[in-house]
């Protein structure tokens, strides 16, 4: 799950929405709190369809036959229906196919999309905090780019990683 929570939270860090204005980054972390509230509803909405699928023994055998691509088309529906881009359509069709293999229970599977969604945010907003702070420090532009973003993601992870021991 961890390895779930840094990849996504750094691809929808850098490609997941419009970048926020530079004159107010608070806005930042709105979108960003917005996006995880959004996303763990999202993966709840699908693990609750997943359980009602598998609970009916007339949609047992093809719910789990076809588990990757009924993942797949529902949360491309629910992500195309809030405008949101490819990569929220990616996240959360992996994060709650893989909750699903993992938990059978509907309730710990959204305490772990929950923990899920509460990490992905963590890790978002310190990221873009760190790349605001990074914009206007005094740093020589030649460094402001992608091997320092990636720098700062690996430190982020790293962090993360020590507290997500505790979570899972």
């Amino acid at each position: 799950m961890y390895f779930l929570i840094i990849t996504f939270g750094l691809m929808l860090a850098m490609r997941g929405s419009r970048p926020a204005r530079l004159e107010k980054p608070g806005e930042g972390g709105v979108r960003v709190l917005r996006g995880a509230a959004d996303f763990f509803l999202t993966v709840s909405l699908t693990l609750a369809l997943w359980t009602v699928l598998v609970a009916c023994e007339a949609t047992q055998t093809t719910a789990r036959e076809y588990a990757i691509l009924g993942f797949g088309i529902f949360n491309y529906l629910l992500s195309r229906y809030q405008k949101k881009t490819e990569v929220f359509f990616l996240a959360a069709a992996t994060v709650s196919f893989v909750i699903s293999v993992k938990q059978a229970d509907l309730l710990n599977g959204l305490s772990l999309a929950w923990a899920v969604s509460a990490g992905m945010a963590l890790f978002q907003t310190c990221f873009l905090g760190l790349r605001y702070k990074l914009l206007f420090s005094r740093v020589p532009p030649s460094i402001k780019g992608w091997p320092v973003l990636c720098l700062l993601a690996a430190f982020i992870s790293l962090t993360l990683w020590s507290l997500g021991r505790l979570v899972f």
